[in-house]
């Protein structure tokens, strides 16, 4: 019986940890990465990213791009949760900014996003007559990690991680192709 329930334990745990694949923690700080297997060129994702609002290339050497990203909203209904079900830090109210690179190889890329953070999301909270507000802020590690910045939160994929996952994925998949026929 109690090889039954240390195999579950370890089947659990190695669930667990199969889903924070792409996050990394190395000296306190949380980086983001995952490789795209495409057939696109660095020229047409370099195109595709100039051709997007929200990010904006900083330099481009022979086998990467690297540029910052800004106003991104987490897209927590694409990773299957409610407006009530999702922490208040990542609902559509605040928005985003942070770092990118690209680093491409043959028939695929790695992107990596780092320095993660909120331009600050007003609340005001009234009671009696009086409203207090203050602005909400925060940073990759700050949603992920533990008070110490030595490990990740023991359910940190559960939700945060999740939509961050989902929403980063969106922002660098270059993958799919746009459709160039838009007749109907």
């Amino acid at each position: 019986m109690n090889k039954f329930f240390f195999v579950i334990l370890l089947i659990c745990s190695n669930i667990t940890s199969a889903q924070m694949e792409n996050f990394t923690l190395s000296n306190r700080q949380v980086t983001w990465n995952k490789v795209f297997e495409t057939p696109k060129t660095k020229e047409i994702i370099k195109t595709e990213i100039e051709n997007r609002n929200n990010l904006k290339i900083t330099s481009i050497t022979d086998n990467s791009i690297i540029g910052e990203f800004s106003n991104l909203i987490m897209d927590y209904k694409k990773a299957g949760f409610s407006y009530m079900g999702t922490p208040i830090i990542l609902n559509e109210t605040n928005k985003f900014s942070g770092s990118f690179k690209i680093e491409f190889k043959e028939n695929r890329y790695r992107a990596t996003i780092w320095n993660l953070s909120s331009k600050g999301m007003s609340t005001t909270f009234y009671g009696g007559g009086l409203g207090l507000g203050s602005e909400i802020t925060t940073s990759l590690e700050q949603l992920l990690l533990k008070n110490n910045r030595e490990e990740f939160r023991k359910n940190a994929y559960k939700v945060n991680g999740k939509i961050i996952d989902t929403t980063f994925i969106t922002l660098m998949d270059y993958t799919v192709e746009a459709i160039k026929n838009d007749k109907w």
